[in-house]
Formats: structure tokens, C-alpha cells, sequence
């Protein structure tokens, strides 16, 4: 039974000791064994409303997927805005022309899940009005 038990023992230690090689290895290569999502504000970022407002792509490794959220910059850092993302293709930020209406900072372009261009007004705490869709570029 003693040599049974060594025998685990050994195999024990040896798994452990390649968990552990091979973490040191995938970092010292600049990579993970566990990929997590990573995210970045796009650049450029415009100010509106007294704001910083920018895109903030998400890269999934796992699934090679890229995805958008409206942020502002507040005291704290970025702030993903609710119900603005995640998007999977947007066209770069612009500030607004000056004649927006009333409430309305800027306007942006999205294509939401089902692939559909829209144009979203936003304003100081998110979607103030939903335009219509956009007919596709040919």
C-alpha cells in the first residue's frame, strides 16, 4: 500500500508541476492559459455636453468576436452607458453639427444584431430618440 501511495504522490506533484510550467510558459510567450475578454476605448473620443464620450471595444479571444459600447468619461474613468451596447460594428464617433435638437449631444451609427443600420440621438444619460433605419450603402 506504501508504494501505491508514493506513486499517487509522485503523479500528484508531476501535474502540478506542469500547471504550473505551463502558465509561465503561455506568459512568457504573452499569452494565458484562461483568455478573458479585453477591452480599449477607440479612439478618437469627442467631447459633448461638457463630456468625453468614446467607444469601448470588447475582444473576446475565445470566440474571435468584437463588440461596442457607448462610454462616457466620468471622475472614476469610463462608464459604459445602458442600453448603448454591445453592438457589433458602429461607425467612428462625431461631434454634434450644433443644430441637434433639443436634449440631443450628437447622433450615432450602429448596426444592431439583426445587421440593420440605425442612427441613435444621444443625450446626456443615454438614447434620447431612436431614428430610423438607415437604407445600406451599395
Amino acid at each position: 500500500m506504501g508504494q501505491v501511495a508514493l506513486g499517487l504522490r509522485s503523479l500528484g506533484v508531476r501535474i502540478v508541476v506542469f500547471i504550473i510550467m505551463a502558465a509561465l510558459l503561455a506568459w512568457a510567450l504573452g499569452g494565458t492559459l484562461w483568455p478573458w475578454p479585453v477591452s480599449a476605448i477607440q479612439r478618437p473620443v469627442i467631447n459633448a455636453g461638457g463630456t468625453q464620450w468614446g467607444w469601448l471595444v470588447t475582444v473576446d479571444p475565445s470566440s474571435l468576436e468584437v463588440f461596442y459600447d457607448l462610454a462616457k468619461r466620468d471622475d472614476d474613468g469610463w462608464e459604459v452607458i445602458e442600453g448603448l451596447g454591445p453592438f457589433p460594428a458602429v461607425l467612428p464617433l462625431v461631434s454634434g453639427t450644433g443644430n441637434e435638437p433639443e436634449g440631443v449631444l450628437f447622433h450615432v451609427s450602429v448596426r444592431g444584431p439583426s445587421d440593420q443600420p440605425r442612427v441613435l440621438a444621444i443625450g446626456i444619460n443615454g438614447i434620447v430618440e431612436s431614428a430610423e433605419s438607415v437604407p445600406a450603402a451599395k
